[in-house]
């Protein structure tokens, strides 16, 4: 069995990495890390984040990518993953879809099954990334187990995010282990007690393209999510089966919330760079 390593999604300092990206990784590093998911930050040179990530000895687990399943040709799929390649990056990731109706389900399947066989001409390997509204009912199944069905077992693997699929009203450990070898990266935040409800996909009916923020994400709040130890989430649990399944090496920090805004603004007794690194401390204690 693999020992878990700890990495983090840049999303969770996107302020900072909006401001200064290198500098940014810089700090990353410092606060301990050595695994990193990239997030899309217009307006910088792939190759030159790809040199620094590089010089500071990280490794770019993957790189979630703003990837439209409807409307992103095959020309720009292409840039994308030869922009990750500069990166050094070892997967793609979308970070998530909207399907509402079968039709849409098919589309972003397709989508996922083309970018994936992209992906793996250039030595990457291809994750979805879920949040809750994928667990939305459509003809019979939840649109993500749709989406696992319909994907290409050889070529699309998924990354768990524990929390959004628990907001999804899914039971997180049974996930990981229903969807077994093709659960190949986890996502972990933690949940604060003003998640409420939880579960928020249950009683929503009619979702829409156009409604799903309104319906499903309108009910959220900045402190729902919280540093890595600190909310109400079985993190050792999943941690366990996770170690346990032996498919996936990585469980990757990823606070939403830190990316919204500064830490005044939101009571939180941390930065977001303090709070990634209290994380990454919670979950090595957890994993030994």
């Amino acid at each position: 069995m693999m020992k878990l390593k700890v990495g983090v999604q840049l999303f969770s300092v996107m302020t900072e990495l909006a401001n200064d990206y290198l500098g940014t990784l810089e700090n990353v590093a410092k606060a301990g890390y050595k695994y990193v998911e990239y997030v899309d930050v217009p307006g910088n040179d792939p190759e030159v984040i790809g040199n620094k990530l590089k010089e500071l000895g990280l490794t770019a687990v993957a790189s979630h990518v703003h990837f439209d399943p409807f409307t992103s040709t095959h020309e720009e799929m292409v840039k994308t993953v030869e922009d990750n390649v500069k990166m050094h990056s070892e997967a793609i990731i979308l970070p998530m879809g909207i399907m509402t109706t079968m039709d849409e389900i098919k589309t972003v399947a397709a989508a996922c099954n083309e970018m994936a066989a992209l992906a793996k001409e250039h030595g990457m390997a291809f994750y979805y990334h879920n949040h809750c509204q994928e667990f939305y009912t459509v003809e019979g199944k939840t649109a993500y187990e749709w989406l696992v069905e319909l994907t290409d077992p050889e070529l699309v693997f998924f990354e768990v995010d524990t929390f959004w699929a628990t907001r999804g009203g899914q039971n997180a450990v049974e996930l990981i282990k229903k969807l077994g070898s093709r659960a190949r990266l986890i996502h972990q935040k933690d949940m604060g007690t003003s998640a409420n409800p939880v579960n928020l996909i249950n009683g929503v009916t009619d979702l829409t393209r156009e409604n799903y923020r309104e319906k499903i994400f309108g009910r959220t709040n900045p402190t729902d999510i919280c540093c890595v130890g600190t909310g109400t989430m079985d993190i050792p649990s999943i941690v366990k089966t996770v170690t346990e399944q032996d498919y996936a090496p990585y469980i990757i920090v990823e606070l939403d919330c830190c990316a919204r805004a500064t830490e005044e603004e939101y009571s939180t007794p941390l930065s977001p760079l303090a709070t990634i690194k209290a994380s990454r401390e919670y979950l090595e204690s957890v994993i030994g």
